[in-house]
């Protein structure tokens, strides 16, 4: 057993006893697509394409108390990459020192969230954050986020800096319909496996580390292992 599965083994018990993720167990799936607004070939080679994400709370505290919360994406194969590429970010602070740091928040719209880990490029470090644009709230009602959606979208603003530059607009994602999903039927991602190319988490200890702990989780809950 690696060092790492030492560290990991706690998700999966944890992801056993609760039958679902210990991080992120709420949340909701939905369909939509991602616009590219920044010019071709600047910076990370996201692409306008229709995608899947689930917009989560990080503790599973209920109704609208404070709370993390996330963003999971999910990019199709670019080219000759042989995965999705998925891309997870959770409510942070916006500032060079703070990107990486978690920020429990009162309110879905309005708040940076961050990939925490920088993407790994061979020109460097790039950091991506997304923040909701659409109006939705009071508080952080998990149903308040499912009706907006099906009632007419829910858009987040995309934003992308090299190493520690300012953040420039890189997409724009909107969310139009949301998926009904249970244990069997639900999407696993794992930022550390479902890359595209040219692309990594970094450094490669904490990607390492985070890789067994997605395993892990994934075998506590009975999730397929597989990119379905």
């Amino acid at each position: 057993m690696k060092p790492s599965d030492f560290v990991a083994l706690p998700l999966q018990l944890g992801s056993a006893l609760r039958h679902r993720r210990v991080f992120h167990p709420l949340g909701i799936l939905a369909a939509g697509r991602v616009e590219r607004v920044a010019p071709p070939g600047e910076g990370l080679p996201v692409e306008s394409a229709d995608v899947l994400a689930r917009v989560s709370k990080a503790v599973g505290v209920p109704g609208g108390l404070p709370d993390l919360i996330g963003l999971a994406l999910r990019m199709p194969p670019r080219g000759d990459a042989a995965t999705p590429w998925d891309v997870l970010m959770v409510s942070a602070g916006s500032g060079r020192l703070t990107r990486f740091a978690l920020r429990p928040t009162l309110s879905w719209t309005g708040t940076t969230l961050s990939t925490l880990m920088p993407l790994r490029r061979a020109d460097g470090w790039w950091w991506v954050t997304a923040e909701m644009t659409t109006e939705v709230g009071p508080g952080l009602s998990l149903d308040t986020v499912r009706e907006a959606v099906d009632g007419g979208g829910v858009q987040f603003a995309i934003q992308q800096a090299h190493g520690s530059g300012p953040f420039r607009p890189l997409a724009e994602i909107t969310l139009v319909r949301t998926i009904p999903t249970d244990e069997e039927h639900d999407v696993s991602f794992d930022p550390t496996r479902n890359t595209t190319t040219g692309v990594g988490l970094g450094p490669q200890w904490l990607t390492e580390l985070r890789e067994r702990a997605y395993l892990r989780s994934r075998r506590g809950r009975d999730a397929p292992d597989q990119v379905s």
